[in-house]
């Protein structure tokens, strides 16, 4: 039994997720983009705040959708959003990891 590719790509990439899960991701980001207020104060504090935040919701989620343009021309069912918000939790791991190694 043959397996057609459409079957393929419905296997492998997840359809209707839902919005509450892509909201939550946002909002983790910006609440840990705030614990960079412990180093500075005042408007020091905000720009490393300002810095995390684009680091997070930013930078590497394009970095990584980006990455992944070749990937989209191989196989168009894969969705460019979905690379996104895989950028975007993977710089949530990322900024777990230094604030807990980094201070």
């Amino acid at each position: 039994m043959q397996i057609m590719p459409t079957r393929i790509a419905n296997i492998i990439y997840p359809k209707d997720l839902p919005n509450v899960l892509f909201t939550s991701l946002i909002i983790a980001c910006l609440l840990l983009g705030l614990a960079s207020l412990s180093h500075g104060t005042g408007l020091q504090g905000w720009l490393h705040v300002f810095e995390s935040w684009l680091l997070m919701l930013i930078i590497i989620p394009t970095a990584t959708a980006t990455i992944a343009l070749p990937f989209k021309y191989r196989d168009p069912a894969l969705e460019l959003k979905l690379m996104y918000y895989l950028g975007m939790f993977v710089a949530l791991l990322f900024t777990l990891a230094k604030l807990r190694y980094w201070r």
